[in-house]
């Protein structure tokens, strides 16, 4: 059986340009929020983030799953026939 993980050297790893820009958005405000706020407050906020972004590409991926399988389900059925005149 093929191993995916021997094609991961040639998979592109570099961040997009959109999210470069909008880490270049985001960063400053993520430098500055321990300032305002109490450490406690800070790890458990990023620690419940970790846990929500975790989720996300699981619930991504399963709607995906489950568009592509009506896709497939709905390609596999006969095709309608057409009076002819």
């Amino acid at each position: 059986m093929f191993d995916l993980l021997e094609l991961e050297p040639f998979l592109p790893s570099n961040p997009s340009p959109e999210y470069k820009k909008q880490l270049a958005v985001v960063d400053p405000s993520l430098q500055t929020i321990p300032d305002l706020t109490s450490r406690a407050f800070f790890d458990g906020f990023w620690e419940e983030n970790a846990k929500l972004s975790s989720i996300e590409p699981e619930e991504s991926f399963l709607h995906g799953l489950r568009m592509g399988a009506q896709l497939i389900l709905a390609l596999a059925q006969p095709l309608p026939k057409t009076p002819r005149p």
